[in-house]
């Protein structure tokens, strides 16, 4: 038998063009590259981005689109904070071996882009950066899919440890007079400016250092507004026991909301405890709208007289009733004991300022550098506190920038202070490290 043989060849060709991209490059596609459903979605996100109230407008700072890892390097095990949407990273400049912390995080949340949000929290840091009571904003990175804040490192962590420790780890009073002026301070350059934070909280004040005790950084604005008085502005967001009434009650919100968060912060700092905290978030939500707190109670004993005023003309219910964070300076006991502020000029170069008497206690040991201060022993696997309620707009999670020890944390359970700390989330996708 023959072989066949074929009587026709067909010889097919096949063609790939292959664009070979490094794992770590990163950038922006072009809008041309992008496919119809894309596009129209990018439409509606700029649509829906425009009718959000109360986000500042572009920043000015140049936005980097190449690769991270060209100037930063990632230090294993140095994660400082992780939430739903987000992670916090220590890093360090290759150029100048200074450490900072990187904020990563994600700009599409469950179908939403969050971009502007971002944005608007870069913007915030930007208009802070005259203030030394607010985190410094370094660089800001921008992959295909996250957002990058290259941030200042506060070496002591959260205020949340000494605020649940005990004995001597514990604040003192007079403690808590300094670093409230600080918070204060900061608070009063925000609300200069129409900037409303709406997450005041331990976890979100940070330390230079904590042994001596430093000083104060406010950070986490990815819940702040910007309020005037030519639109009402009314949100739900917050930490439970930590919001106003006016929240609850989906009232117009005020710089008035902050000072609110800032009485149950000193409360907290002064005595350990929760005031307004119940046994579940519909108790906690009841005790604030009721105003349920009772300042004859066992926590405020060896607390001084002009404490209490000072809580007390803070945890109001109405919002015009509330001391302004200028007024909170100028209160007695803030105002005892005082020296030149040598931080003062920074407050000053704000236009339209009401004059405050700077001071500093004259147990003032800290340094005023993040550089200088001795860094505590890190550890991995930080927890993050439970964000609110029915957000009705978006929030980052709770990344927060801390390397104290973790039997700190378990102390504070035992006590009445009950924060919600549940199981770190982990983030699906891939990060940069």
């Amino acid at each position: 038998m023959k072989p066949l043989k074929a009587k026709r060849v067909f010889v097919y060709w096949l063609v790939a063009v292959v664009k070979m991209v490094p794992e770590e490059s990163y950038g922006i596609p072009e809008k041309c590259c992008r496919t119809p459903r894309a596009a129209r979605r990018q439409q509606q996100d700029d649509k829906r981005n425009k009718e959000r109230p109360g986000l500042m407008g572009e920043p000015t700072i140049p936005i980097q689109t190449q690769p991270f890892s060209s100037r930063y390097t990632m230090l294993p095990g140095n994660e400082l904070g992780r939430g739903k949407f987000a992670v916090v990273r220590k890093c360090m400049e290759k150029e100048t071996e200074k450490e900072f912390a990187a904020k990563i995080m994600r700009k599409r949340r469950k179908g939403v882009d969050c971009r502007m949000e971002i944005l608007h929290e870069i913007a915030v840091l930007e208009l802070a950066r005259d203030s030394p009571w607010v985190i410094k904003l370094h660089e800001v990175y921008e992959t295909t899919s996250e957002m990058i804040l290259v941030l200042e490192f506060a070496a002591g962590g959260e205020i949340f440890n000494q605020c649940v420790a005990e004995g001597e780890e514990a604040f003192k009073e007079r403690d808590v007079r300094r670093l409230m002026r600080q918070i204060l301070k900061g608070v009063s350059f925000l609300h200069r400016h129409n900037v409303v934070h709406l997450d005041l909280k331990p976890q979100n004040i940070l330390l230079t250092s904590s042994c001596p005790l430093g000083d104060i950084k406010i950070v986490d604005f990815g819940l702040s507004r910007i309020v005037n008085n030519n639109e009402e502005l009314r949100e739900i967001m917050g930490t439970p026991e930590y919001v106003a009434p006016e929240i609850l009650s989906y009232e117009p919100i005020s710089t008035a909301t902050d000072m609110w968060s800032i009485g149950v912060l000193a409360y907290v700092m002064l005595t350990g405890t929760s005031p307004f905290l119940g046994d579940d978030k519909q108790q906690t939500f009841l005790n604030i709208s009721q105003l349920n707190i009772s300042y004859m109670d066992e926590e405020l004993d060896g607390i001084s007289e002009p404490a209490i005023d000072f809580l007390k003309l803070l945890l109001v219910r109405e919002p015009e009733g509330r001391n302004t964070a200028e007024d909170c300076l100028q209160h007695s006991w803030l105002a005892e004991g005082d020296l030149p502020d040598p931080y003062a000029s920074a407050l000053n170069m704000v236009p339209e300022s009401s004059p405050v008497e700077q001071e500093v206690e004259d147990d003032l040991t800290a340094s005023h550098s993040t550089e200088s201060s001795p860094q505590p022993q890190e550890i991995e696997g930080q927890t993050v506190t439970e964000e609110l309620i029915v957000m009705t707009s978006y929030t980052l999670g709770q990344c927060r920038q801390t390397e104290m020890e973790k039997q700190t944390e378990t102390k504070a359970i035992t006590k009445r202070f009950k924060f919600e700390e549940p199981i770190l989330q982990e983030i699906s996708g891939d990060f940069i490290y």
